[in-house]
């Protein structure tokens, strides 16, 4: 295609009709959500139109800070997992470790080690450990892989506008940053641009929660040598309990950048109060002469919000779009990038023909209360931070000084254990709920927030096996639904058969190890294109027609269910309101 203007980047060669260029998928947002739906939809081969404003990543503050390792096993199945690890400023494996202090500089309190499931050592339960890494490396990532996505066209510097919507398409208008407007028809909408979303108000689509009534700062700085000079050891995050200032610390990378978030800062922050701050943060015994150099900061309020519904016609929403979390426990982003997944492979089944009639309502039924569940658990560890975890003494010598420790450091164990070993809450979710797995009652374990019990229980993440080194069981499922059989009678031609009626991609894999059959706790398990199991059993069904359309959302004859409004609908952008 000729670009259309300059914010437009080489792409596919794609139809225009009237001055409107045509595709599948309009995504609007090209931050970590946005970009990987649009590589999980390339990887499959679907025409997309990605829409963004920012020519190039924001640097000003990193968001988001750990790629846990459910987001890493997804992007390693899109040939990702390797290329973000790359571009991360802090290297694979450089620290598993948080450390909570009375300062940067003055005593420890409390150690953890292994958290956020960090560690470059192999373990049986998961094939990508978890990167720690400023959100705009991600973006980075993301972005320097696309072109060899040939079915994705970017088009940096240019931002939404209008949408109209009807039965059969969604037309988005967008202005790029010379002011000229073009027009883009897709088939559907995906809106990824965030917790201002242009695409949710213009839908109307409401936001439903409350916001939280202290203010924070994030603060980028320079401190060259800080990290060397501190210490306390190698930590991605140093939690200072400090009654004066209190916090988070951590490195941005191994040159000196480091973030901070300031918890309870005043809105009117002046640059000299920040600094100062820092320097009570990081503790006279190394603030002092410490050259310290403030580059951003931002203030922000935890909010606990969810969209009261997730799709309008054809258009959908995703990430900070659908809902807006606090920081602590890292989930934010993350879930962001399963929704992406999520409404990824859907859509594309839908473009290919293969999906039924309900599939498509799904997302919505299995993402939302994904969401409900993060916010909740956020907001437990949200209940306990700093200032409640601070005391007069901490840094105080002698007996005073390490009863203080002591009693602190038990209320740090008791109230943060839960938040930096989030393995179980990461690995354990699912959607057993969804109306497009096949519940059963077979044994079906229970893991907790800190503790992760495998279970291949329909809507639950198929239990991790390496079957070679650095060869994963998920390398070995196909693109679309997966039908494994465990050291068990071959599947009949009749799967196979069915499948292809219905256009539904199939792969059969035998799996040779019986010892297995616990951790599945079936013979037979069918594994969707997420790697969630859609369905088990011992047996086989005679006739796999009925639950091949189960899964696939063909539950009835007749218009989809929610597909698309009565009456076409226009909907310029509104201005964003403070409240977003």
């Amino acid at each position: 295609m000729t670009p259309t203007s300059p914010a437009e980047s080489p792409g596919p060669v794609v139809a225009t009709t009237g001055g409107i260029t045509e595709t599948d998928v309009i995504v609007i947002g090209g931050g970590p959500v946005g970009l990987t739906v649009a590589h999980e939809l390339g990887s499959r081969g679907v025409d997309v139109v990605l829409v963004e404003p920012l020519t190039e990543p924001d640097t000003s503050s990193p968001r988001c800070k750990q790629i846990n390792p459910r987001s890493m096993e997804h992007l390693r199945r899109l040939g990702l997992a390797d290329e973000v690890r790359a571009a991360s400023l802090l290297p694979f494996g450089w620290s598993d470790s948080v450390v909570f202090c009375a300062s940067l500089g003055g005593h420890r309190i409390e150690r953890f080690d292994g958290v956020f499931a960090l560690s470059d050592v192999p373990r049986s339960e998961f094939p990508e450990p978890a990167q720690w890494t400023a959100q705009y490396s991600l973006e980075s990532a993301l972005r320097a892989a696309l072109p060899a996505r040939e079915s994705v066209t970017t088009r940096w510097g240019s931002r939404l506008v209008h949408l109209d919507q009807d039965d059969d398409s969604v037309v988005a208008t967008v202005r790029d940053v010379e002011g000229r407007v073009s027009r883009t028809r897709g088939r559907y909408l995906a809106g990824a641009d965030g917790g201002r979303s242009a695409v949710r108000r213009a839908l109307g689509i409401e936001f439903l929660g409350r916001t939280d009534v202290i203010e924070n700062l994030q603060v980028i700085f320079d401190a060259p040598g800080l990290g060397e000079r501190q210490p306390h050891g190698r930590a991605v995050q140093y939690w200072v309990l400090n009654q004066e200032a209190g916090g988070l610390l951590g490195p941005l990378d191994t040159a000196g950048g480091w973030w901070a978030i300031i918890l309870d800062a005043p809105l009117d922050a002046t640059p000299a109060w920040t600094e100062q701050a820092l320097r009570t943060m990081i503790g006279a015994e190394l603030g002092a002469d410490l050259d310290l150099r403030v580059r951003a900061q931002n203030p922000w309020t935890a909010r606990m919000l969810v969209a009261d519904r997730y799709r309008q016609g054809r258009c959908f929403l995703l990430g900070d779009a659908a809902h807006l979390n606090p920081p602590w426990g890292g989930f934010g982003a993350n879930l962001g990038i399963g929704d992406a997944v999520d409404l990824g492979w859907k859509l594309a089944a839908d473009l290919a023909g293969w999906a039924g009639d309900e599939l498509l309502d799904s997302y919505e039924a299995e993402r939302r209360p994904a969401a409900l569940a993060a916010i909740a658990e956020a907001e437990r560890n949200m209940a306990i931070l700093t200032h409640e975890l601070s005391g007069p003494d901490l840094d105080a010598a002698g007996q005073a000084g390490l009863a203080a420790r002591t009693e602190a450091a038990e209320a740090v164990r008791r109230t943060k254990t839960s938040e930096t070993y989030t393995l179980g809450f990461v690995l354990g979710g699912g959607c057993p709920d969804s109306p497009r797995v096949a519940p059963d009652h077979r044994p079906a374990p229970q893991s907790e927030t800190s503790v992760y019990r495998p279970s291949a229980a329909p809507g639950m993440r198929l239990p991790h096996v390496w079957l070679a080194p650095g060869e994963s069981l998920y390398d070995r499922l196909g693109p679309g639904f997966t039908l494994l059989d465990i050291a068990s009678s071959p599947a009949p031609r009749s799967w196979q058969d069915a499948a292809a009626e219905r256009g539904l991609p199939l792969r059969i894999q035998q799996l040779y190890r019986p010892d297995t059959h616990s951790l599945f706790g079936a013979r037979y398990l069918l594994v969707r294109p997420d790697g969630l199991v859609a369905w088990r059993d011992d047996e086989l069904p005679h006739d796999p027609a009925a639950l091949l359309d189960h899964v696939r959302g063909s539950v009835h004859k007749g218009a989809r269910r929610g597909a698309a409004p009565e009456e076409p609908t226009s909907s310029p952008v509104p201005e964003h309101r403070p409240e977003d």
